[in-house]
């Protein structure tokens, strides 16, 4: 049994050139579709934290927007926006380890948006056992914007 090395190049090879790129444009469009790693700070009862990891800003069919920050599952803040005239936030959650909350009362949240960059500030209601509410405060960047998944439309005559 004989055994020949074979050397793989690029030149000459017009077919290999062409896959290895195709794999590199594919792998950097999965990449960039995922969501940014940035820091977004919570200020919650007047203590700061932050959270090192990805953001991910998703648009919903109905025009709302829903922004996810995590850097693993003890870290994360979530939030809900309805853009109108103005944006309204519907709902909150966080969890920053040991810290926690959530509110869906619009009424005791407001949000601004400079450039990319959403701060949202308001009060929660106490968790089970507390007796006070929290202030807090979130700021974060949505630098990339997921599009709605594609709906296709009611078929004609549908109710």
């Amino acid at each position: 049994m004989t055994v020949r090395s074979v050397r793989l190049n690029l030149a000459g090879h017009p077919v290999l050139a062409a896959s290895a790129a195709l794999l590199l444009v594919t792998l950097v469009s999965c990449f960039s579709n995922r969501g940014s790693s940035d820091v977004t700070t919570i200020t919650f009862d007047g203590q700061t934290h932050t959270i090192n990891g990805e953001v991910t800003c998703s648009a919903q069919p109905d025009g709302k927007l829903v922004i996810l920050a995590a850097d693993g599952v003890q870290k994360t803040v979530r939030v809900l926006l309805r853009r109108e005239h103005r944006l309204v936030v519907e709902k909150v959650g966080l969890r920053f380890l040991d810290v926690s909350g959530f509110t869906d009362a619009s009424s005791e949240m407001w949000a601004t948006k400079v450039d990319n960059t959403y701060n949202i500030d308001g009060r929660m209601p106490p968790n089970t056992g507390e007796m006070t509410s929290h202030q807090f405060e979130i700021e974060t960047t949505c630098r990339n914007e997921v599009p709605p998944p594609y709906a296709p439309p009611p078929p004609r005559g549908a109710p």
